[in-house]
């Protein structure tokens, strides 16, 4: 037998420069830090970490924040939340 997964959820894809959109979307729950990604003294990129009642997730560019049905946040990796999930309108 083949199953499908029932629940509808909202997710923003994390690209490294989308902060504003994921602070819209999950708001005190995102949270970001400035790491020099390149060791060079000169770059800083912007570090995703989500916090929800467990624990404090980081995540990294390509990785989704997914709010969940009851409104809790937390981070897929983006193979496994395209091979769970499809858009729906």
């Amino acid at each position: 037998m083949k199953y499908r997964r029932k629940e509808v959820v909202e997710a923003v894809q994390w690209n490294g420069k989308n902060q504003s959109e994921i602070k819209a979307f999950a708001g005190q729950f995102a949270m970001f830090d400035y790491a020099d990604t390149n060791h060079d003294g000169k770059t800083f990129d912007a570090v995703l970490k989500v916090k929800n009642s467990e624990q404090i997730l980081a995540a990294v560019v390509g990785d989704y924040v997914v709010r969940g049905e009851k409104g809790d946040f937390f981070i897929k990796k983006q193979a496994e939340f395209e091979a769970v999930y499809e858009k729906s309108e």
